[in-house]
């Protein structure tokens, strides 16, 4: 049969290759088709001019017949369409209302995907020879279509106007919207996006699609809504390209004033850090208390603080910075440590570093601080600072107290604060004249690993950041938290390497909506009324990290590492030895005694010390002995001290390393000394270690920790009131029985392990498991010693809340933890208040693997509760409020301190003695200038011992004035003197009276004079000069013109446009 043959090839690809691909596809995916030996198939090419005009119609690669039905072609009455195509007629249609929504919102989507993008391509850079960061240029889709956000709902984008298409009626003509946006990254060694970058690279990408079929199903959709879910991931699309995933940052999101987006954190280099402020809820009527247990628990959204980012001074700044004489780091040779850049990306050879012999001596220098600007506080804030934080499985790190110097000959910029070089302050209050700075010191080599950690300390300088808390080391308030990635701590076999750190200090802010004074829902505030979250810039801190390889060890390092492994064996004699060794040691080093003769007295001394040991257990074994002879029913039976020899013959001893949630397994061997058949039953005497009784949990962890043991089905059977479960073992056989150690427990006065303060089993705790036979009597013992170890902590957060009262709060899981499609998941807490100022400290893991064998996250979270007192109050009016400190069992000095001193007054100022059991009235001056529900703090500090005595939480509701006039202004753009105007003021008193002229911008507007005098009714004009602006824009500005005590008497408001 003879029939036409339409195949469309590329202009990029031979006929040759396309008849050969064709091939392939079609014979090679169909069992049912054979070669037929002898035959060939004759082709003739022939040139069709006809299908021009429906070549688009056709895809690529096919092999299309002219019977098949071809969308778009009338059908023929010959039965071959492509003889002579004939198009089907178009119709015209009108898209109207085309509307694209993100969730939780544009911004957000946006955010998220870049966070994203820069988190995968952080967590991979280890593998890669360059890195950058990327950013957004434009949204668009197919077709060009050009989207505008819409005014009343900010989270869509609508279509400006109707489309315009025309489309043939067939059932298989589908519309596809694929949404894809341009991404821009700089090009070489450019790593950071900037206004003067000149080289990069802009390029589009796809990440959403979907597809319509409007002709499918009769036509009943004209003039309703349709709905379309964009698709994306590795799914199969029109375009056959790559679609990016960004499932988790675009799920739906239950709706809420502030959604709680998800950021990159365990899995990349940077672990995030967030500080949570407590909710702005209103009380009504009753408080909580800690008998109200009863309400359902509610998800209090936040915004986590974003990990802060590496921001780079001026050249003048640096300038400044380094002129102050830092030491430097330098290696065991005095060379100047390599220096590492933080903005590009790190090679990493996990090989290499673990083969590394040397020891690390790590270095964290505290150089400066860059104060920031900030409504309600001074230019001067902070005067004096400290840090916490927690470096590994050291214990947390309070520093000493840090001065802020500011140079005197050095003219400061507001446009570009200089940073302030730290000094340390001695006890006495004197700042120290000598280096410079804040250096500290951690050492981590053979002496204070255990055997296998080095490769998981690896792990935690590649993959982790170091949390650290600023704090006001007068007022005892946190400034602000940043976090400085490790991994350029690694060192890749160098002597030394160092890394200059420059990152923002930053906090978080909750403000609620603000409400008018007139309006009639005024006191009536909802649980959960809509709040923002601002993330405030408080300052920037300069750091220095090191880390100095240590080839050599001092003579004591080296004795006493020897000595910690020999206290880690279970024998007796050995333990004994060992201890005895290391006080000799201790001994010899401190009085430090010649070289030449050091090891003969060691050894003496050593043997001298066993002597008077072995003659003083002779001593006391004769006058027990002695003892027993003179009172026999005294003396333990011999049935008991039988048993007892017999109980130490047959128990097993291991000493494990423990840390905090994490599982250590191990296995048993059981042995059946009998010749009859044994049900033995397990019984532990501590829930933390017991037997692993699943099969599949069995099998998880011998395949995690790589143990070569036979594994066995249903080995154990469980009986309803038994001890714990039996094992049934033929007559001398031995099997291997699975235990696991895990606990939940943690000990906070965990001491110090390093290799100059060895303490023998300081807090060892014993758990054993006894193997009982069928007669009851132990058949063997398993004793297991563990130490526990300090564990690593991967965020911290900070929770503020009122005292007594029951802490609710709800934290969203991370993408690191892949929830299940559809479902954020979220990790509710309750916890139960506590007196002001106290202060709860708890940690919370999180597992992601089903037999929960060590926690993907461990949370340390700090709640902070405090003194609730509610304000309400206008925006630029004065308001006092009482409260009442009482005294404690010993007389102090104390003073008080706000958060924001330019917004609230405490009465008295200065520093007043406080005696004991005495009762003190504070007077508190709020004068607020933004509006909205806000939370300021107060504390109460006793001075000579720098505690906290009593904190203040102030939850304000702050109203906006009612306006008596408003004004519109223009000032130019750019530079100049600004724009000045006059505002004519009446005096609506028959008396004279002096106002005072305040402003809600005063670094926009200033006036000619803050306080005027005027007669009764008479008039005063008021001299207003705008500063001028450098971009256009527009703001409202607030003038207040109040009387002596801050009392409101009217307020104007002037709109300012800057073009």
């Amino acid at each position: 049969k003879t029939f036409c043959v339409c195949i469309l090839i590329p202009r990029s690809c031979p006929f040759k290759y396309t008849i050969y691909y064709i091939y392939i596809s079609v014979i090679s995916n169909h069992n049912m088709l054979k070669i037929i030996e002898g035959a060939h198939l004759a082709c003739v090419l022939k040139k069709h001019p006809a299908l021009d005009s429906v070549l688009h119609l056709f895809p690529e690669n096919v092999l299309v017949s002219g019977e098949e039905n071809i969308p778009g072609l009338v059908a023929s009455p010959t039965g071959d369409v492509l003889l002579k195509p004939q198009t089907l007629k178009t119709l015209p249609f009108t898209l109207n209302r085309l509307t694209i929504s993100l969730q939780p919102s544009l911004e957000k989507f946006e955010s998220q995907l870049l966070q994203l993008i820069n988190a995968d391509l952080t967590f991979s850079h280890c593998f890669a020879n360059s890195f950058a960061s990327f950013a957004l240029y434009c949204m668009c889709v197919s077709l060009c279509f050009f989207f505008s956000s819409t005014s009343s709902l900010p989270q869509i984008l609508g279509l400006r106007s109707s489309l315009e298409l025309r489309l043939t009626n067939h059932q298989a003509l589908a519309i596809i919207f694929q949404l894809e946006y341009v991404f821009s990254t700089p090009i070489g060694r450019e790593t950071m996006l900037s206004a003067t970058s000149t080289s990069r690279a802009a390029f589009l990408h796809s990440l959403r699609w979907g597809i319509w079929c409007p002709f499918q199903e009769p036509a009943e959709w004209k003039g309703e809504e349709i709905q379309l879910v964009l698709q994306g991931g590795a799914k199969p699309n029109p375009h056959g390209a790559m679609v990016y995933s960004t499932e988790v940052s675009a799920k739906a999101q239950s709706p809420a004033p502030i959604s709680a987006p998800s950021t990159a954190q365990a899995c990349s280099a940077v672990s995030n850090f967030a500080h949570l402020e407590m909710d702005l809820q209103q009380r009504g009527g009753d408080s909580a208390s800690l008998h109200d247990e009863g309400d359902q628990l509610q998800e209090l959204p936040f915004t986590p603080v974003h990990a802060p980012s590496v921001v780079f001074s001026s050249r003048s700044s640096l300038a400044h910075l380094f002129s102050a004489g830092f030491p430097d780091i330098v290696d065991s040779s005095g060379q100047v440590a390599d220096v590492l850049d933080p903005t590009e990306p790190l090679p990493f050879d996990p090989n290499r570093e673990e083969n590394d012999l040397q020891g690390n001596l790590l270095v964290f220098q505290f150089l400066a601080f860059t104060r920031i600007a900030a409504p309600g506080v001074g230019p001067d804030w902070p005067e004096n600072i400290y840090f916490t934080f927690q470096f590994y499985r050291f214990p947390p790190v309070t520093s000493q107290r840090l001065k802020l110097l500011t140079g005197d000959k050095v003219q400061h910029k507001a446009s570009n604060p200089l940073p302030c070089v730290l000094a340390s302050i001695n006890k006495d209050g004197t700042v120290n004249t000598g280096s410079p700075g804040l250096q500290l010191q951690f050492r981590v080599d053979d002496s204070f690993l255990k055997p296998g950690e080095k490769r998981w300390f690896l792990r935690y300088l590649a993959l982790h950041a170091m949390h650290i808390d600023i704090w006001d080391s007068d007022s005892l308030l946190l400034i602000g938290s940043t976090a400085i990635e490790l991994k350029y701590m690694l060192r890749q076999c160098k002597s030394a390497v160092q890394a200059l750190h420059e990152v923002e200090v930053l906090t978080t802010d909750y403000v609620g909506e603000d409400t008018l004074l007139t309006n009639p829902d005024l006191g009536r505030h909802s649980a959960s009324s809509p709040m923002t979250v601002h993330t405030i810039v408080r300052g920037r801190l300069h750091i220095r990290t090191g880390n100095i390889g240590k080839y050599r060890k001092t003579q004591l390092q080296l004795y006493c590492s020897i000595v910690t492994f020999l206290l880690w064996h279970n024998n007796t004699n050995v333990v004994k030895k060992a201890t005895i060794l290391l006080s000799i040691l201790n001994k010899l080093f401190l009085n430090k005694p010649d070289d030449s003769d050091r090891k003969l007295k060691c050894m003496a001394a050593v043997r001298e010390r066993e002597a008077s040991e072995d003659a003083k257990t002779a001593k006391v074994a004769a006058q027990s002995k002695k003892a027993q002879l003179a009172n026999p029913s005294e003396a333990k039976s011999k049935a008991e001290s039988i048993a007892n020899m017999l109980s130490q013959a047959i128990t097993t001893q291991h000493l494990l390393y423990a840390s905090l949630g994490s599982a250590e397994y191990m296995e048993f061997v059981l042995k059946n000394p009998f010749n009859v058949p044994q049900t033995v039953t397990i019984h532990s005497d501590d829930p933390e270690l017991s037997v692993i009784t699943n099969t599949e949990e069995w099998r998880y962890f011998k395949a995690l920790t790589r143990t070569p043991t036979p594994l066995e089905e249903n080995m154990f059977h469980s009986e309803q009131g038994a001890p714990g479960p039996r094992v049934y073992l033929r007559p001398k056989e031995s099997l291997h029985v699975p235990l696991k150690y895990q606990s939940f427990l943690c000990d906070h006065t965990m001491a110090l392990q390093v290799w100059c303060r060895i303490k023998v089993h300081s807090h060892s705790m014993f758990y054993k498991v006894t193997f009982k036979a069928e007669d009851g009597k132990p058949m063997a013992i398993c004793q297991v010693n563990v130490e526990p170890t300090p564990h690593v902590v991967d965020q911290t957060f900070r929770l503020y809340h009122p005292e007594l009262c029951f802490l609710k709060k709800a934290i969203r899981l991370p993408v690191w933890h892949d929830p299940a499609p559809g479902e954020p998941q979220d990790v509710y807490l309750k916890v139960p208040g506590s007196p002001s100022p106290h202060i709860k400290m708890f940690f919370v893991m999180v597992f992601t693997d089903k037999w929960m064998a060590a926690p993907s996250q461990i949370w340390q979270i700090y709640v902070h509760f405090l003194e609730r007192v509610d304000v309400s109050c206008v925006t630029g009016q004065r308001s006092c409020q009482s409260l009442v400190l009482r005294g404690t069992q010993a007389i102090r000095k104390v003073k008080c301190f706000s958060s924001h001193p330019g917004e609230i007054e405490v009465d008295p100022a200065g520093v007043f003695v406080l005696p004991p059991a005495a009762v003190q009235e504070l007077q508190l001056k709020v004068q607020p200038w933004q509006a909205g529900s806000r939370f300021l703090y107060v504390n109460a500090v006793d001075v000579e011992q720098q505690r906290l005595v009593t904190a203040w939480l102030l939850c304000l509701n702050v109203h906006r004035p009612v306006l008596s006039k408003a004004f519109e202004v223009c000032v130019p753009v750019g530079g100049g003197r600004g724009s000045s105007r006059k505002i004519t003021y009446t005096n609506p008193y028959t008396s004279s009276r002096t106002f005072l002229l305040r402003s809600d911008h005063p670094d926009l507007l200033q006036f000619k004079e803050d306080k005027f005098q005027i007669g009764g009714g008479e008039s005063y004009t008021i001299g207003l000069r705008f500063a001028t602006s450098q971009s256009p824009g527009s703001v409202d500005i607030l003038v207040y013109v109040n009387n002596l005590e801050e009392k409101t008497e009217e307020t104007f408001c002037v709109k300012v446009n800057y073009s």
